[in-house]
C-alpha cells in the first residue's frame, strides 16, 4: 500500500525536536520536556533566552526560531540573535555583523535589525534570503525604543522618543518603515510615552500602542488603537463593568493580541502600587484581562497565589493564554479564554527547574512561545543557577480543539 503525501503523517515539530535535544518526562502532567540549552551547557556561562513576548521569533513554519545568547557568529564572546533549527539544533547566523535582530517574520522572510550608530541606533528592515537591507532609520537624538512587524510582515513601525518617561514631558514619535521607502512619521505626541507598539494580526492598517502621561497622572487605560493615517485613534473601549487599575502603575500595559484579533491580552493591578525600596511586583494583586477591543467586555479572573509570572503567550487558535508562574509556582500552564468567562481556569502543562526572582522588572521572565502548530511551548526557566536556559514542553493534546481547560 502507498500513501499521498498529503496522507502520510508529518512528525510535529515537538517530535522532530525530540529527536535532537535530551530532556525527561515530568512526573505531574506525564508530558515530555526538552532542555534545549542551558548555562551549564555554555562555553562562558552564558545561557540562551527566548525574545520579549510582543516579538514573533518564528521561520519556516516554526522548524527555525529566533533566540538571543552566544551563537554562532555573534564573536568575541558577546550576546546576539541567532536562529536555532529545533528539528537539526543547528545553529545559523544570517544577519549582518554588528546588528541585533529584534524580530522575524516568516513567509516573507524578513527581519528588524538593530546597531548602535553614533548618538542613537539604526535600524533595518532585512531581507534574509537576499541577504540584503529594504529600509532603514536613524535615531540620532533621540532614544530608539523598539521596532515592530505590522501583519504584512513587510512593513514596520518605529517608536523613538526624547525625555524621561513618567517622571518629565516626553515627546513621543511612529515612523513606517517599508521596502524601497523613505521613512515616514504616523504620529507625534508631545506629553506622552507611546510605547509597546504592536500590529492587528489581521489588519496592517491598525495597530496598538501604550499612550503613558508624561509626566505621570493617573489615568484609567493607556491601550490606544490606531490607524496609520491617524484617522482613527481611540483608548481601547472599556464598559462600566470592566475592572479599572488602582493607579496608574497597575494599568493594563504589557499585551498581546489574540492571532484572530478578537481580543487583547494584558493584566492588571486594581489596587494602588507603590515604588519604594521594598517594590517586588510577585506581591500585588493581578488580574489576567481579556478585551474585546471593539466593544471594551472584558473577561478577567484573579491570578490565583503565585501564578503570575510577568508576561503571557496566546495559542495560535487563538483558544489559550499560556504563562509561567512566579517565585514558587515553577510551572508552565494554560488558561482558557472563553472559560475567563467562569472565572479562573488552568491547565498544568508541566513542571520545569526552579526559578528564583527578586521581583524587579529586570529578572528573567519565562517569555513563551506556542510553536506554530501547536505542538509545544518553548520558554525561559531555571535562573540564576546552571539549568537556567531555554526548555520546550509538549503540549497537552486534550487542550487540542478546544477554548476551556
Amino acid at each position: 500500500m502507498t500513501f499521498s503525501a498529503s496522507e502520510r503523517q508529518v512528525p510535529s515539530l515537538f517530535d522532530q525536536a525530540a529527536k535532537v535535544f535530551d530532556g525527561w518526562t515530568d512526573p505531574d502532567s506525564g508530558r515530555r520536556v526538552l532542555r534545549i540549552h542551558t548555562r551549564g551547557q555554555a562555553d562562558e556561562g552564558q545561557p540562551w533566552s527566548t525574545l520579549y513576548h510582543q516579538f514573533h521569533c518564528f521561520l519556516d513554519g516554526g522548524r527555525k526560531v529566533l533566540l538571543r545568547g552566544r551563537g554562532a557568529g555573534s564573536g568575541k564572546g558577546e550576546r546576539s540573535c541567532f536562529m536555532l533549527d529545533l528539528t537539526t539544533g543547528e545553529v545559523e547566523y544570517p544577519f549582518p555583523s554588528g546588528y541585533d535582530a529584534a524580530e522575524v517574520r516568516d513567509g516573507t522572510y524578513m527581519a528588524s535589525l538593530v546597531a548602535k550608530e553614533g548618538d542613537g541606533h539604526r535600524v533595518i528592515l532585512w531581507d534574509i534570503r537576499a541577504g540584503r537591507e529594504l529600509a532603514s532609520l536613524h535615531s540620532e537624538g533621540w532614544t530608539h525604543n523598539a521596532i515592530n512587524f505590522l501583519s504584512d510582515g513587510l512593513r514596520a513601525l518605529v517608536f523613538h522618543y526624547r525625555g524621561k518617561p513618567y517622571t518629565e514631558p516626553v515627546q513621543s514619535r511612529h515612523y513606517l518603515l517599508a521596502p524601497g521607502e523613505p521613512p515616514r512619521m504616523v504620529l507625534e505626541a508631545d506629553g506622552y510615552f507611546c510605547s509597546h507598539v504592536v500590529g492587528c494580526p489581521t489588519d496592517p492598517a491598525l495597530y496598538a500602542y501604550d499612550r503613558w502621561p508624561s509626566p505621570k497622572r493617573d489615568v484609567p487605560q493607556v491601550i490606544h488603537l490606531r490607524t496609520l493615517d491617524g484617522q482613527f485613534d481611540e483608548l481601547m473601549r472599556m464598559t462600566a463593568e470592566t475592572l479599572r487599575p488602582g493607579d496608574m502603575w497597575g494599568a493594563r500595559d504589557h499585551y498581546l493580541w489574540t492571532p484572530d484579533s478578537k481580543y487583547i491580552v494584558s493584566y492588571l493591578c486594581p489596587h494602588p502600587i507603590e515604588l519604594g525600596p521594598n517594590f517586588n511586583h510577585f506581591t500585588f494583586e493581578w488580574w489576567l484581562s481579556v478585551t474585546d477591543w471593539r466593544t471594551g467586555v472584558d473577561l478577567a479572573a484573579k491570578y490565583p497565589p503565585g501564578r503570575w509570572g510577568g508576561h503571557m503567550q496566546v495559542s495560535p487558535d487563538s483558544r489559550h493564554i499560556v504563562c509561567g508562574g512566579g517565585p514558587g509556582f515553577d510551572k508552565l500552564f494554560a488558561v482558557g479564554v472563553e472559560g475567563l468567562r467562569r472565572g479562573w481556569n488552568e491547565h498544568v502543562i508541566c513542571s520545569y527547574p526552579k526559578t528564583v526572582s527578586m521581583g524587579k522588572n529586570s529578572d528573567p521572565f519565562p517569555y513563551p512561545f506556542v510553536l506554530p502548530d501547536q505542538s509545544g511551548v518553548i520558554f525561559n526557566a531555571g535562573w540564576p543557577g546552571p539549568e537556567h536556559g531555554v526548555y520546550l514542553a509538549e503540549w497537552p493534546a486534550d487542550l487540542s480543539g478546544t477554548g476551556n481547560v
